[in-house]
């Protein structure tokens, strides 16, 4: 287990069992899971995540690195709460600990039942954080492996063409693989919990440093890797330092959505201000939200140079107009370099049906609207109606 070692030592230094000991009791000295494909993204040291559920959470990547660490406290989160001996009752007889693994996949996964105590420290080894947190890793790990095998085999299945691995994934811990084949039509729970789960590793994951020292920040590795080229081809986001958070989230917000195939035809407006945190925009259309920023003084008409977290307006053919947010600028206004998230953009080409894409201001204005009818920018100011905080 190299990938093991590799972690760091402040991590590994809270342990109160050594980890080898752990992964022996838990099988894992000696066999490796076939996780093929190391996850990405960071814990951000600012998420709300207590020091020692990061250990667990280091744990569970280490057994099974194809997991990002803020993908893997996002489900402790909502599983337990961070809490190791959370339980809760079923039908089923019930689920224990961080990520709420019922008896059978325990003792399938772990080769002993809920209440062995291996380590003879007094406490089930299924509520022993460290001990659960590497078996989840390694049943995780299989469940993926399963999970992928199963998308390979079904490729126009909805799950597959709509979401990420780890979104399906969800879906087969939570409700079973069964599901996978009836998507969209699953349980709402499930549903609220990939919702959940994106949410927060949009807000948790820290992006790999650029050689300048900017943060570069790409389609979130919740989008479907299969279709990151057809929905991605303006490249990497840089988000300089310095960036006020609200911005720098809403930039990230937007790109956690982006390889999205459906949901937002005609919905500009609504894709915008979602990046900001609001179910809708409050306006009827991108041309009313226009006509009221102007109104209000927070437009600047004409202007091709938008900063980063604007939002850009054209007039279109139609009454309705356009609008789309800025995730990067540039300073010598070239619209070759300047980033937007916006929809429909590429539907001809992708077949998709309103689907959220990253381009650049000349891809966008070379045929999906018209240099001609760009109006200018605005700040982003939307009049919708706010999305629950996540506690």
């Amino acid at each position: 287990m190299s990938k093991l070692l590799a972690l760091g030592t402040a991590a590994l230094g809270l342990l109160a069992v050594p980890v080898l000991a752990i992964l022996a009791l838990v099988g894992l000295t000696s066999t490796a899971i076939a996780c093929t494909t190391a996850g990405t993204g960071t814990l951000a040291q600012s998420a709300p995540v207590p020091p020692e559920a990061r250990v667990w959470v280091a744990l569970t990547h280490a057994v099974c690195p194809d997991l990002p660490e803020p993908w893997i406290a996002a489900v402790m989160l909502t599983e337990s709460g961070f809490h190791p001996d959370a339980y809760a009752p079923d039908r089923n007889g019930g689920t224990w600990g961080l990520f709420q693994l019922n008896a059978g996949i325990w003792s399938a996964t772990y080769g002993a039942p809920w209440d062995a105590d291996l380590n003879h420290n007094g406490v089930w080894d299924v509520k022993d954080p460290q001990i659960h947190a590497a078996v989840a890793g390694k049943y995780l790990c299989h469940r993926l492996a399963g999970v992928r095998t199963i998308r390979a085999a079904h490729p126009d299945w909805a799950s597959v063409r709509d979401l990420s691995e780890l979104d399906d994934l969800i879906i087969a811990h939570n409700a079973g693989e069964n599901w996978l084949a009836d998507y969209p039509s699953i349980p709402a729970v499930t549903v609220n919990f990939i919702r959940g789960v994106r949410s927060h590793v949009a807000q948790w994951s820290t992006p790999p440093p650029t050689a300048s020292g900017a943060v570069a920040s790409v389609s979130s590795p919740l989008v479907n890797s299969g279709c990151t080229n057809a929905v991605s081809g303006a490249g990497t986001v840089i988000v300089p330092p310095g960036t006020p958070s609200t911005v720098a989230d809403a930039v990230r917000t937007a790109l956690d959505l982006v390889g999205l195939r459906s949901g937002y035809n005609n919905r500009c407006d609504r894709l915008a201000c979602r990046a900001y945190g609001f179910a809708n925009s409050g306006y009827l259309t991108a041309a009313a939200h226009w006509t009221v920023m102007v109104a209000t003084g927070h437009a600047h008409p004409g202007d091709r140079c938008p900063p980063v977290g604007a939002f850009v307006f054209w007039s279109t053919r139609g009454p309705d107009g356009h609008v789309s947010l800025v995730v990067q600028a540039d300073p010598a206004c070239d619209p070759g370099r300047i980033k937007v998230v916006s929809n429909g953009v590429l539907d001809s080409q992708t077949g998709f049906d309103g689907g959220v894409y990253l381009v650049t201001l000349a891809q966008i204005e070379s045929g999906f609207v018209s240099r001609n009818g760009y109006l200018g920018w605005s700040d982003p100011v939307c009049a919708g109606t706010p999305l629950p905080r996540q506690p």
